[in-house]
């Protein structure tokens, strides 16, 4: 009874957040100013290019840029720009080290958006449960220009 309760309760507090989200786009207009709309290009357009390397988006990659989208309680105007950017990504229609440095001016090689950016493009890479050779190769050409030790990415692919 008390897991029903539970389930109830973060069903409730999901209904809660969208509807919060909502109001706030209806009042603020989901306005993002230039330096959100570059993070969430970059890191869209990056995650778009790390599931589309094997050519194949899976379930897996899908529900994990959801869930990404999730996590960072994105407005509506956000997700319709994370999913513009994910496409332009996933199409290879971004340039990878533009991207990287535009990340960088915003965000040092050691800040947490950095170390977010990382996770989510390993989590969307091993998403189907294991990493193919060309999400492996995007992998290690984005950690270098990073700025971020290949050893963190070798420790994360062998964990």
């Amino acid at each position: 009874m008390a897991q029903t309760q539970n389930t109830n309760v973060n069903r409730f507090g999901g209904v809660l957040r969208d509807i919060g989200s909502a109001i706030g786009d209806m009042f603020g207009g989901g306005k993002l100013d230039a330096d959100q709309v570059a993070s969430i290009e970059v890191e869209f357009g990056l995650l778009g290019y790390i599931a589309g390397a094997d050519s194949i988006i899976t379930t897996g990659e899908a529900h994990v840029v959801n869930q990404i989208m999730d996590e960072m309680h994105l407005s509506t105007r956000a997700r319709d720009l994370a999913h513009e950017a994910f496409t332009r990504g996933r199409k290879r229609e971004i340039n990878v080290a533009r991207e990287l440095r535009r990340h960088l001016s915003l965000h040092a090689a050691e800040s947490a958006e950095t170390e977010h950016l990382f996770d989510g493009l390993f989590r969307v890479a091993s998403a189907d449960g294991r990493i193919r050779p060309r999400e492996k190769a995007a992998l290690e050409q984005i950690t270098t220009e990073l700025g971020l030790p290949l050893s963190l990415l070798k420790a994360r692919l062998t964990a």
